[in-house]
């Protein structure tokens, strides 16, 4: 079982939206990496200050419902970016903004989360390094490499799924 279930859905996305981003025969395969590409980004940004391991190895109600929460949206963003960009609710837009604006402020150390703090090999929390809670991610027309180079590898992704 993964960290994001069926019923997760139901709370943010109406079913008949969902199928209609998933309406083809990939739509496994969409749904899967449109998750872990979301997954990927999150640990991304948590990874340096939290016990990712824990937080996404978590299931049912011991999950956070925060991270479930932006996990859909990201997802959720993903999906509508690989598919039909064009007809993305705005609400979609910013929910997944929202999402990255928290995700920068607790990756530069700006905010707190309720979350399993990461711990060194004396199980000890970690101390955030100041160099890295000080930097600003690299951007190019307003959306973050990361961004861009996650968008590309979904989309290589798609086409060898589709290859095969």
């Amino acid at each position: 079982m993964g960290f994001i279930t069926e019923s997760d859905y139901t709370t943010l996305v109406r079913s008949e939206i969902k199928n209609i981003l998933l309406e083809d025969d990939a739509s496994d395969v969409k749904l899967s990496s449109a998750e872990e590409m979301a997954i990927t980004q999150i640990k991304n940004y948590l990874s340096g200050r939290y016990d990712t391991e824990t937080i996404f190895n978590a299931q049912g109600n011991d999950r956070n419902s925060h991270i479930v929460m932006i996990t859909l949206d990201c997802t959720l963003y993903h999906l509508y970016t690989s598919v039909i960009p064009d007809q993305m609710p705005a609400v979609r837009s910013q929910r997944y903004q929202d999402a990255i604006d928290w995700l920068k402020m607790i990756a530069t150390g700006r905010a707190e989360a309720d979350l399993p703090k990461k711990k060194d090999k004396k199980g000890n929390a970690c101390k955030v390094l100041e160099s890295v809670a000080n930097t600003t991610p690299k951007t190019i027309n307003g959306k973050s490499l990361y961004h861009i180079t996650q968008t590309i590898k979904f989309k290589d992704n798609l086409k060898t799924n589709k290859r095969q």
